[in-house]
């Protein structure tokens, strides 16, 4: 079952609720393109919700749905609600693995666990179809999936990785280094802009963008995690750079890629 032909699209970022463009390929779209190049360039160090959502996002592109579903996952164990939905998704639509509506359900109403109204929408959708029986066992997995991937447990998770790439970056000597060196071309552009707050592109020099206080402080970084959902902020299309005062690329999105050391 589709839920909607946007299983795709969605999960690239562009949130739409119509039925699936079946004869087409989302990632030959040029603004979906543009955002799985924003996705590649973007770093996210320190920030596996991000590195999760937006590795699944390329390899669902690349149809390597079994891959996505591991990336979707890593980024659903540090609070990424996107990556839930995803997941949701695919398991309604058979990508990666069985067919599974009871499971779908599962995933998309612990997207919906914050009211983002599209996410909330999504589930509804889906509810309508299953029968009270199939609730019953999706009610039970939710509370299962909870456990790992709930916000009371996954936002500390995440909350940590925060407060370790703060130390790390500040020098603190009890701060941890994840041992991980990045090394990529420069390509500064397009950006990547989620909720409002640019995420930093590698090997572009973006220093400001990178220590941000939305970058690193938890409650700053979870709100502009929620904008990006909201009915109060509307999300544009991604576009060619345009150099800001500081020289640094700006651009608007929607959502990563491997972590590496701060440009």
């Amino acid at each position: 079952m589709v839920l909607t032909s946007k299983s795709a699209t969605l999960c690239l970022g562009i949130l739409a609720f119509a039925g699936h463009l079946a004869a087409d390929e989302p990632a030959n779209d040029r603004e979906i393109r543009q955002t799985l190049d924003a996705m590649h360039n973007a770093s996210t160090w320190f920030h596996p919700d991000l590195y999760g959502m937006t590795l699944g996002a390329q390899e669902y592109a690349k149809h390597q749905y079994q891959a996505a579903l591991k990336h979707f996952e890593f980024g659903a164990l540090y609070a990424d609600k996107f990556s839930q939905l995803c997941l949701g998704l695919m398991h309604l639509n058979g990508e990666g693995t069985n067919k599974d509506p009871v499971t779908a359900y599962a995933w998309l109403d612990l997207a919906a666990e914050r009211n983002y109204p599209d996410f909330v929408a999504t589930r509804d959708e889906l509810k309508k179809t299953l029968t009270a029986a199939q609730l019953v066992r999706a009610d039970a997995t939710r509370a299962e999936l909870s456990k790992r991937y709930g916000d009371a447990v996954a936002k500390p998770r995440m909350v940590m990785q925060l407060h370790l790439g703060m130390m790390n970056f500040t020098g603190s000597r009890t701060g941890f280094d994840s041992g991980v060196m990045q090394s990529s071309p420069v390509h500064c552009g397009p950006a990547l802009v989620i909720g409002g707050r640019v995420v930093p592109q590698i090997g572009c020099g973006a220093k400001n963008e990178f220590l941000a206080k939305e970058n690193w402080l938890p409650e700053l970084y979870f709100a502009a995690r929620d904008r990006e959902w909201m009915p109060n902020v509307t999300v544009g299309p991604i576009g060619q750079p345009a150099a800001s005062a500081n020289g640094a690329a700006e651009v608007v999105p929607t959502a990563p890629r491997e972590p590496g050391t701060p440009d």
